[in-house]
């Protein structure tokens, strides 16, 4: 099983974000096998936070040009967005900027695709907000035919494409992984088999952290099944993990740690990876302490 490590989700943040370059290089020399990071453009100011942005979204920076960064100052790594906020994209100028990244780094890039939880944002930047999941659906199947075909036409819902050709195309074949980051339930896992390559859960508070495994196994599970009945191999299907780490000592609840033995139960359970989110970068010389902390509690 791969670990990985992912951007921190919750303020306080520094304004401007730690350069992910600089993350990311060190988090290569030091062993981990990918780094993830979230999208949010903007802050809503006058709609209430959510989850684990109840005090507001940070002001990350451009998670596309944060994994041009990490492609350009690395190369082993891989990376990936999650997730990106898919309909707040065009697909076909979304499909080129990432048929680019993966083309140019080598075929290191994975596709975490979501919807968010901001009406405000999603309209903002072009979403449909009450057909979010479906407008997903359709720039995800656009996205992989001009990942995949020479010349391409689309006539659907959201979308009208002309005979058009995308150059370069990616370097994963058949294209890069599109993981659907959502919660664990049937609509999800319906998700994954009918238009995705796998699933990307994350658990953020002391108790997802400690049931994830039995959540991602009963998940595997299921989507094996309908994977199965859908004319798909479960095989092709993977299972990328966010796990909210260690904040001040470690501890995610009673006699339970961020380690090892954690990280195994996981794979056990049936993820392919796991990312471990990082505690608050304030500048750059948070970052050797921070990556070593989680490097040396598991791997």
């Amino acid at each position: 099983m791969h670990i990985g490590i992912s951007r921190p989700p919750t303020p306080p943040h520094p304004t401007p974000d730690i350069d992910a370059a600089l993350v990311a290089k060190r988090a290569e020399e030091m062993g981990f096998e990918s780094i993830f990071y979230g999208e949010h453009p903007i802050r809503p100011v006058d709609q209430p936070g959510h989850s684990v942005h109840a005090h507001g979204v940070p002001f990350f920076q451009d998670t596309l040009v944060a994994l041009a960064r990490i492609s350009a100052a690395t190369s082993k790594i891989r990376f990936g967005g999650g997730v990106f906020l898919i309909p707040e994209h065009n697909p076909v100028q979304f499909a080129k900027e990432l048929a680019s990244v993966d083309f140019y780094s080598g075929g290191r890039l994975l596709v975490g695709a979501g919807v968010g939880w901001s009406k405000v944002e999603c309209e903002l930047l072009g979403g449909n907000w009450d057909r979010r999941w479906a407008q997903t659906r359709e720039i995800v199947q656009v996205m992989k035919k001009l990942w995949s075909q020479e010349t391409v036409t689309h006539d659907g819902e959201f979308y009208q494409i002309p005979p058009v050709q995308l150059f370069p195309q990616p370097a994963s074949k058949p294209w890069p992984p599109v993981l659907i980051g959502a919660k664990a339930g049937e609509k999800t896992f319906a998700k994954v088999v009918d238009y995705g390559d796998g699933w990307l859960p994350a658990f953020v508070t002391r108790e997802d952290v400690a049931n994830g495994p039995a959540i991602i196994a009963a998940g595997r599970r299921r989507m094996d099944e309908l994977a199965q009945a859908a004319g798909r191999d479960p095989a092709t299907l993977q299972i990328t993990a966010i796990i909210r780490g260690p904040q001040i000592d470690g501890d995610i609840g009673p006699g339970q740690r961020v380690d090892r033995r954690l990280v195994a139960r996981y794979a056990m359970a049936g993820c392919d990876r796991v990312l471990i989110s990082l505690p608050t970068l304030l500048n750059e010389a948070d970052i050797d302490g921070a990556l070593g902390r989680i490097a040396e509690a598991v791997l």
